[in-house]
């Protein structure tokens, strides 16, 4: 089974093949490696159009291949009257919200206001660390060891918190977030006999996942003079997992080529995680004033909903390595409440 629609010449390891499942899109593919100036042969076999590339001119065919991937493919949302529908939602929240803020300002001086609702925006940076799951992670099968190695991530959106009283409040947002990992990629030769491991060959491909994310949260907020308050919350995180992330390279040892990859895929594309923040928010001079809010998140899914899996195959012998990818993570969140 093939996760991409490019593989190893099976006869000739100087070549890659690039497979298309419609005429549309391989004409499609045809075009751009002409207009990149890349050689190419073009063949039908067994319902596919096939091109032949070297692999010198492999990047430049992947990112033709890309190209092609990214014309055809469907949008975030297929169905164009919930798209619109969504635009329209959006451009009316705006709309009430600068008419309310106008509202208010004029007003300002002939009413007492008592604001239940705010608005923060902000963004997080992921920690990598490892007290709270978020490790490193490694394996060896045939040859191959595998260390994948999480660098943190970061991420932006915008909440808003509905005060029920001056103690509880809920909060919902919108966020994206995206998390980057090194795959350190160490490859024996003939590891049956090799048992002093002369020749070993390295590499470390970097893979990075996004997602969107909306955060359901239950607050409690205690004072802690006239200006600063600390808050918990506790809930549950809403998370659209995108598309599966993949990349590859090669070496050359002399007259051998090593071919190897890394990929992260999802199992399911909707999560649900646990999350947890607790941060200090440092209020303005008058309720006018902007607001900041300093804390940290804690989340983790309910189960292994993310694995990968690392390949390297030089000549004949093909060595897979699967894990599954930690649930928890770390993160440091800062926001600034609107006024």
């Amino acid at each position: 089974m093939r996760w991409t629609n490019y593989f190893i010449h099976p006869g000739d390891n100087r070549y890659y093949v690039f497979s298309f499942g419609e005429e549309e899109h391989a004409d499609a593919f045809q075009a751009r490696l002409n207009n990149a100036s890349t050689p190419f042969e073009r063949h039908f076999e067994d319902e596919e159009w096939l091109f032949g590339v070297h692999r010198d001119y492999f990047k430049k065919a992947l990112n033709s291949n890309h190209l092609v991937y990214a014309q055809y493919r469907t949008k975030f949302i297929p169905v164009r009257g919930l798209r619109n529908a969504m635009l329209l939602i959006t451009l009316g929240a705006l709309i009430l919200a600068i008419i309310g803020f106008f509202s208010t300002q004029a007003n300002a001086q002939q009413i007492k206001k008592t604001k239940t609702w705010s608005l923060s925006v902000g963004g997080l940076y992921v920690v990598p660390l490892e007290a709270v799951g978020l490790e490193p992670v490694a394996a060896s099968n045939e040859g191959l060891n595998v260390l994948w190695n999480p660098r943190g991530g970061n991420g932006f959106g915008a909440r808003i918190r509905r005060d029920f009283n001056p103690q509880w409040s809920a909060e919902i947002g919108l966020e994206t977030l995206r998390l980057l990992a090194d795959w350190e990629l160490s490859y024996i030769p003939n590891w049956e006999t090799n048992e002093t491991e002369e020749g070993t060959l390295s590499d470390t491909l970097t893979l990075r996942s996004s997602r969107y994310r909306m955060p359901l949260m239950a607050t409690v907020r205690v004072p802690i003079n006239t200006k600063n308050e600390l808050s918990a919350s506790a809930g549950i995180s809403v998370d659209f997992l995108l598309s599966d992330v993949y990349t590859a390279d090669y070496q050359q040892n002399g007259v051998m080529y090593s071919d190897y990859s890394a990929e992260e895929n999802r199992q399911q594309r909707w999560t649900a995680p646990l999350r947890a923040d607790v941060g200090v928010k440092i209020k303005g001079a008058t309720s006018e004033d902007l607001a900041f809010y300093i804390g940290v998140s804690f989340w983790r899914e309910w189960n292994s909903n993310r694995w990968g899996e690392a390949k390297w195959q030089q000549e004949l012998e093909l060595s897979k390595v699967r894990i599954f990818l930690p649930q928890s993570a770390f993160a440091i969140d800062c926001r600034i409440y609107l006024p």
